[in-house]
């Protein structure tokens, strides 16, 4: 407990929400911590401390290790200059210094001071225990060198390497395409558990024509770059989905691979960095359990996870950076993108339309094209060259969202290097003229327990949808010659008579044919801001308030508690008559009758205090002092 008095002295006298940040990063148990003494306990505890150790680079660590050996407060000059000496840190500056102690007082592992920084003893005595734990020692930390860094990517092969991660490249956008227009026709179940439902990870890999396996990385990747995300425990489109796919092709890839770029945490940012032109395969892994010795698989699985969706993009192939990877990590987003402009296939603005109702590409389509194409016809099969077909629920798709059979045509003698042949235009022509002749409209709740009705002046086509097996769990019901009921909304039974192919149109209050879009699209969402020790604060700052609202009391008693029972040398200001100031450097011994009795050590004697004169309490510099 020897720095117990100095921990819990800085803890007290944060501010809430800096108290609150420094906590974040901290894992320790709360059963029992009652006051700011049980907090800096709880903090300094091994099993803490060893945590929070698990999670530092080497370079932190090597901080650590020099704070230990220190026999007071050091500088920063003087932690560099011990450091660049070390094989692990030769590249050790003031400033690399600096900043490591910084981050290692941010984690309430040391304390600064004017005089430098100084180690809490019980994160010393906890790295002194690494080797029982089969961890490296102190000396091991810094005389075990980083492994070499591997030659850059000959030239030769980086010509194979962007070629193959173009061809990446290009399929990553591609396929993320293909995941937002399957979502956005049916939405994916999201396991309470994490993870998408098996059998919509199937569905998902046979619309996008993936190993299953592969499923996860193309949502993580659409995910990140926020175009689907979860509601409701369902996976949808975003808002700004729509706009990404009509976006041309290089720009959809750079939208995904800033994305990748932003999520990387600092330390592998610089990490990639230092190395972005030499392969990121199994070296990379290999300096990451060196910079990790405490907790490198935790930081592997970290790498790995990135290096997989940087694989899939084309940022990497077989694990070297391609030439778009290297300009990502050095220069950004815009100069990758550029790599990519004259590598993509060629997209293409033109389609056959032939007599059996296909439609070939002989390209890839312009993502505008491509997106409008799909509304009105069904993706048949997606390659460089896909295919379309085009059918009378098709055609009733496109007319329900806006669509009319002129602009149907239009779009389509636009586009068209065969023109539009008679069977197509037929079709165009009967499902036009088929539209709404089932109409499905809202009823008025509160006079009917029916919530929708189907209407059509073809009894025979009503009586058609009535006993369709397909359709059964609507409920449907004969209320009138000319109408259905069920139970579910308008949008439910239109979806679900669009979906068995019948010539459907929903209706508004009045009447009107309106168009109704089927895809449910949601806004990403940023996760909220929580004070997760917000209560335990106010905890602690209430358990130290006396009923006439002072602390000082309290504050003072555990002190001196403290600083007895660890037989601790503290300052302690003393009041005089004459209204000076006064302090002495004491060992406490012991406190009764309203008086403090304490070792003077640089006098020799023994001093009795009394306790109404004491102002405070302070522990001497942490590391100089004693057990």
């Amino acid at each position: 407990m020897t720095n117990t008095l100095a921990l819990a002295a800085r803890l007290r006298g944060m501010p809430d929400d800096a108290l609150s940040t420094a906590l974040a990063p901290r894992t320790f148990r709360r059963q029992g911590v009652s006051d700011f003494f049980d907090l800096a306990d709880a903090l300094l505890d091994r099993d803490s401390v060893q945590r929070v150790l698990a999670g530092l680079d080497r370079g932190r660590l090597a901080v650590l290790v020099v704070l230990s050996t220190a026999s007071g407060p050091v500088q920063p000059e003087a932690v560099a200059e011990r450091l660049a000496a070390a094989p692990a840190t030769p590249s050790m500056s003031p400033a690399l210094a600096r900043d490591a102690l910084e981050a290692v007082t941010d984690d309430l592992l040391a304390e600064k001071s004017a005089d430098g920084y100084a180690i809490y003893d019980a994160v010393g005595e906890q790295l002194s225990t690494w080797p029982s734990l089969g961890l490296p020692s102190p000396n091991a930390l810094l005389e075990t060198p980083a492994p070499p860094a591997l030659a850059s990517v000959p030239d030769t092969e980086r010509r194979f390497t962007d070629r193959l991660s173009a061809e990446r490249a290009f399929e990553a956008g591609a396929s993320v395409s293909e995941l937002i227009a399957e979502l956005g026709r049916e939405g994916a179940k999201e396991l309470q558990k994490g993870g998408l439902a098996l059998p919509a990870t199937k569905r998902i890999a046979g619309a996008l024509a993936i190993d299953v396996s592969a499923v996860p990385t193309v949502v993580s990747v659409a995910s990140r770059a926020g175009l689907v995300a979860v509601e409701d425990a369902l996976w949808l489109p975003t808002d700004s989905a729509a706009a990404w796919q009509h976006a041309p092709s290089v720009r959809r890839w750079r939208s995904l691979a800033q994305s990748w770029q932003d999520a990387l945490p600092d330390d592998l940012r610089a990490i990639l960095s230092n190395r972005s032109r030499a392969a990121w395969g199994e070296s990379l892994r290999e300096y990451v359990a060196w910079l990790y010795p405490a907790g490198r698989d935790a930081a592997q699985e970290r790498v790995t996870s990135y290096l997989r969706d940087a694989e899939w993009l084309g940022i990497t192939a077989h694990q070297a950076p391609s030439t778009a990877g290297t300009e990502l990590v050095e220069k950004g987003p815009d100069a990758a993108a550029a790599v990519f402009t004259d590598l993509f296939p060629a997209e293409v603005d033109k389609v056959y339309l032939q007599h059996d109702l296909t439609v070939v590409a002989p390209g890839p389509l312009e993502p505008a094209i491509d997106a409008r194409l799909r509304e009105m016809a069904d993706v048949e099969s997606r390659a460089l060259a896909s295919t379309f077909r085009f059918s009378a629920a098709s055609i009733n798709r496109a007319i329900t969202a806006g669509e009319s059979a002129e602009s149907i045509r239009a779009f389509l003698a636009e586009i068209s290097l065969t023109g539009v042949p008679q069977p197509l235009d037929y079709l165009i022509s009967d499902a036009a003229e088929r539209y709404g002749r089932v109409r499905v409209r809202d009823l008025d709740e509160a006079n009917s327990r029916s919530r929708s009705a189907v209407v059509s002046a073809d009894q025979g086509l009503l009586r058609t949808i009535e006993v369709d097996q397909t359709l059964s769990s609507l409920g449907l019901t004969h209320t009138a010659l000319d109408t259905l009921e069920s139970r579910f909304t308008r949008d439910v039974v239109f979806w679900a008579l669009s979906d068995a192919r019948y010539p459907v149109a929903a209706e508004d209050a009045r009447g009107r044919i309106v168009s109704v879009r089927r895809h449910r699209v949601v806004q990403p969402r940023t996760p909220a801001r929580t004070a997760p020790f917000a209560e335990l604060i106010t905890r602690l700052r209430e358990a130290e308030t006396t009923e006439d609202g002072s602390t000082g009391e309290q504050w003072l008693a555990r002190q001196l508690d403290l600083a007895i029972r660890a037989k601790q040398t503290v300052i302690v200001d003393v009041a005089l008559p004459d209204g000076r100031q006064i302090e002495y450097v004491l060992e406490p011994t012991g406190v009764g009758g309203g008086r403090l009795r304490g070792r003077d050590r640089a006098a020799d004697i023994e001093r009795t205090l009394p306790l109404s004169s004491v102002t405070g309490i302070r522990p001497t510099d942490l590391g100089a002092s004693g057990a």
